[in-house]
This record gives C-alpha cells, structure tokens and sequence, in this order.
C-alpha cells in the first residue's frame, strides 16, 4: 500500500484515493523578463505614460535575447502594462490593469470572439437598411484604407468609421456603442490588431480592401446572408493568425473556453 507523508507521519492511503499532484509550470524566458518589467511598473520604477527602455536597453540590462525581449514586449501590451504609439515606440500604460490581472486572461481573444458574432449580426442586418448615402460613406471608407499616402493612422480610423458606419445603418445606438466599445478595446492591442505584424503599407491595403469589399458588395447587394459570412472572416482573419502565434508564446493564455471555441473556427 502507498503512503502519504503528512503532518503526524506516514498514513495508510485508501483504497482509490489518489496522489493529488499538480504538474510544475516552468514559464518561458521572455514571460518572466515580461513579469520582471510589470513589476517595475507596478512599483512605480516606470511611471505611468512613461516611454518604455529601448529593446537594446533591455537586452543589456537583462542579458535576454532582442527576439525574448520583443515577445516580452508583446506579453507585456496584452495584458495591460504597455501600449505602442505607431512611429514613436512603446510607452507606460496610463492606465494599468488591477493586480488580479496580472496573470489573467490577456482579453485579446474574448474580443475577437464578441466581433465575430455581433458584428457579423450587425453587417446582416445593415445589409436590410443601409442607404444609398450609407453605401457611398462605406466605399469611401475603402478608399481611404487602400489610398497610397494614406498613414496607419489614417487607414485605422478608416476602418473604424467603415464598422460604425454599417452599425449607425441599423438604426439601433446600442450596435454603435458596442462597435465604439470595441474599438476602445481594440487599441489597447496594437501590436495585435496591425494585420499580424504585416509593416508595408501595401500588405495592410490589399487586406483591408478584399475583405471590406466583400462585406460592402454583400450590403449593395442586400444580401444578408453572405454580409454576415464576410464579416465573419474578417473578424476571424484579425484573430486566428494571432492565436496560434499566442499559442507559441504562452501555450495558453485566455479562458480555455473561449480558446476552444476559436480553434474550431480552423476545422
């Protein structure tokens, strides 16, 4: 008969009780320079709207590799600590999550999740009411993402305006708050929500106006059914390519639920 060790010395184990044991979790090099830095943040080292060190700074402060550094960086603006200004670098959150936070589910793929079902209802039903003004905004929107001297910047706020502007069709303000409500979140995930690290302005272009034109030819078209369809892969093309990059880093990260239900989107 096995033993267990306990405070008064070994105790006969009953018969089908077993040896609770849980397995040892060895983070990743670039999680703990990620908790490292998070909890000089925390302590007040760096300040909130603080500009973050450089990564060379960190590799040599750390004696960490850049590519550590970088999926640190990473971890880092998922869960809250650190947000990326386009052109000027990383910076402080203003804002930083609460401490229960620290480990907990980045929120990323929650997000993606709540965009593929609402939006993808929004586009259907906008595809029912939208005007031909509404249809006119929608292409300009388009042109505005693939115009060659169109900035980042510029491209994002396009697209931001494309997705409200299909919610303002509805007629329902609740639709046009929770597209505001995602893009508030959306921006606390830059990195993430840059075409999947894609830098050229040409590569974000061709992406931006093949599946925003499928979505506007279906609302010209009126078809509901094959608006909810491209809005779908939208909404599932800005999450996919990410959660399995994620699943590299971390292994896990976000509620197993919602992780489950994303990875069937592949089957």
């Amino acid at each position: 008969m096995v033993a267990l060790v306990g405070e008064r010395g070994p105790r006969p184990r009953p018969k089908g009780e077993s040896i609770l044991l849980r397995a040892i979790v060895q983070k990743p090099r670039y999680r703990l320079v990620a908790d490292q830095i998070a909890a000089r943040i925390r302590d007040g080292i760096l300040p909130p709207g603080s500009k973050m060190p450089t990564d060379r700074e960190l590799v040599d402060k750390l004696g960490v590799s850049r590519a550590t550094v970088r999926e640190a960086m990473i971890a880092l603006e998922m869960m809250g600590y650190v947000e990326t200004r386009f052109g000027a670098g990383a910076y402080v959150a203003q804002t930083l999550p609460p401490p229960s936070d620290t480990d907990g589910p980045p929120g990323y793929f929650e997000l993606v999740e709540a965009r593929f079902h609402i939006e993808a209802r929004i586009a259907a039903l906008a595809a029912q009411t939208c005007t031909p003004e509404d249809m006119t905004h929608l292409r300009a929107c388009v042109a505005q993402m693939i115009a060659p001297d169109s900035s980042f910047e510029e491209i994002e706020a396009a697209d931001r305006e494309f997705h409200l502007t299909l919610a303002r069709a509805t007629g329902n303000s609740v639709f046009v708050s929770l597209i505001e409500d995602f893009w508030n979140a959306r921006r606390s995930y830059p990195r993430w929500t840059r075409m999947h690290n894609q830098q050229t302005r040409e590569n974000v272009a061709r992406h931006f106006e093949a599946e925003h034109m499928a979505t506007l030819r279906a609302v010209e078209a009126r078809d509901s059914a094959e608006a909810e369809r491209a809005m779908q892969v939208h909404c599932r093309n800005s999450g996919l390519p990410m959660l399995d990059k994620w699943h590299l880093q971390e292994g896990a990260g976000a509620d197993p639920r919602v992780l489950d239900r994303l990875e069937r989107w592949k089957a």
